[in-house]
Order: C-alpha cells, then structure tokens, then sequence
C-alpha cells in the first residue's frame, strides 16, 4: 500500500532574488526551495512557519498559495511514497543569521544546507532539481 508524502515550501523574494536551498543528504544532492514535510497533526502553514524557523531562524509574516501539484508525482527517496508539494510566496521582516546548517533527518541521515539568494531567471529554473519546485516557478513567473 502507498503513502502520501505531503511536502510545504516557500518562494521568499526579496530584491528580485529568490531564496534556495541546496542540500547534501548522504551525497543526493538537490536544488530546491526552503520547507519540508508536514508532520501529523499539522497544518501546511505551520509546517512551513516551522521548518523556516527551524532551517532560517526567521519568523513568517506573510503567505500567499502559490501552486500546488497536479499530477503524480513519485517520491525519490521511497519507493512506495507519492509526494504532494504544497508552494507558497513568504516573507519574513527577519534577517538570516546562518546560511549554512547541517542537521539529522527524520531517517537517522545528514542534511548539509546552504541557503543562497538567486536570480529570477530560467537558469534558476533549470538548475532546480524537482519538477514540482519547477512548476511552483513557473506559476510565479511565465517564461519567454
């Protein structure tokens, strides 16, 4: 029997630079956007207000619905897991004081984090590595 596999992440602009995430977990790497999964009993806004705490040590002051997936998607972690990525536009009045953390996952692994304020570009949109945070892009921002 499969799980579902609910994911919540945010597009924090600020100076026409979006913020990213790129992750080590036991040598995957990933560019994506800020956020993670949403724990039991939670709601998806406060699962993404705590995993920027968590991650950024900022607090959220603003959410708006961004995108959420539409079709199947398979979970690159487990086999029997369809992931459903819930994306938001955020904003925090908060600055980040560390970009780089390294924390344990939820399955006893590594997490190596390194936060960077990108362009807004199709570049951006080509290096991220999930086609879920690729269509969250595109909901913000139409291509040429």
């Amino acid at each position: 029997m499969g799980k579902f596999n609910i994911r919540v992440y945010g597009l924090w602009i600020k100076n026409q630079k979006v913020l990213i995430s790129h992750e080590n977990i036991d040598g995957f790497k990933m560019t994506k956007f800020p956020g993670g999964g949403l724990e039991f009993g939670e709601g998806v806004v406060d699962c993404l207000k705590r995993e920027f705490r968590e991650e950024l040590g900022v607090e959220l002051v603003k959410l708006s619905l961004l995108h959420v997936s539409n079709r199947f998607i398979k979970s690159s972690f487990k086999n029997n897991e369809q992931v459903v990525a819930v994306h938001y536009l955020v904003q925090s009045n908060q600055e980040i004081s560390n970009y780089n953390i390294v924390h344990p996952t939820g399955v006893g692994k590594l997490n190596s984090i390194q936060f960077v304020w990108s362009d807004i570009n199709k570049e951006l949109h080509d290096s991220l590595t999930f086609e879920m945070d690729k269509e969250a892009l595109d909901s913000f921002n139409k291509w040429d």
